[in-house]
């Protein structure tokens, strides 16, 4: 009988930190990220004006806000790992969610943020930054798997395809 009880204290241990392992290894997505960004990130943009355009996201509407400036913001991209934002005319926001080689063992994301700055096409300039899902800055540029550094060199590639296409325009 005392047997039968520390056997099943036993198994609900485990049951239980089973679980529990299991909850923190759960799928981030980059939308709950979005929604618990600080508002000194992008304070043109409330916590307000960003659970409304991921619910429009979600139901397949324009997802447009009249942001603090008293313009519009409008999300044009959301998926598990990736967002895009054009805040207004001269700043474009895109967060990825990546996972960098030195926690690929532990599953642990960080989140790339890339603003751009710019009206015309032809004088767009970018900033990347990391953080991690708490939103504390990375200092240092993290190691990338290739997958994801491609990624981050493909949005810096439109970026200068869209320069020379505005270029050759003018020509």
């Amino acid at each position: 009988m005392l047997l039968d009880k520390k056997i099943h204290r036993t198994l609900l241990t485990v049951i239980l930190f089973c679980g529990m392992t299991v909850m923190c290894h759960a799928q981030v997505k980059l939308s709950d990220l979005f929604r618990a960004m600080p508002d000194s990130l992008l304070p043109v943009l409330s916590e307000n004006n960003r659970l409304d355009m991921i619910d429009f996201m979600a139901s397949g509407m324009k997802a447009e806000v009249s942001n603090r400036l008293g313009g519009k913001s409008e999300m044009t991209l959301l998926t598990d790992d990736s967002l895009r934002v054009k805040v207004s005319e001269a700043l474009t926001v895109i967060l990825l969610l990546i996972t960098p080689l030195d926690s690929i063992e532990n599953g642990g994301n960080i989140i790339c943020f890339i603003r751009t700055y710019g009206t015309d096409a032809s004088m767009l300039q970018s900033v990347t930054s990391f953080y991690t899902p708490q939103w504390s800055q990375i200092d240092q540029t993290p190691p990338l798997q290739e997958e994801d550094r491609r990624r981050i060199q493909a949005l810096d590639m439109q970026t200068i395809l869209n320069w020379e296409r505005d270029i050759l325009k003018k020509d």
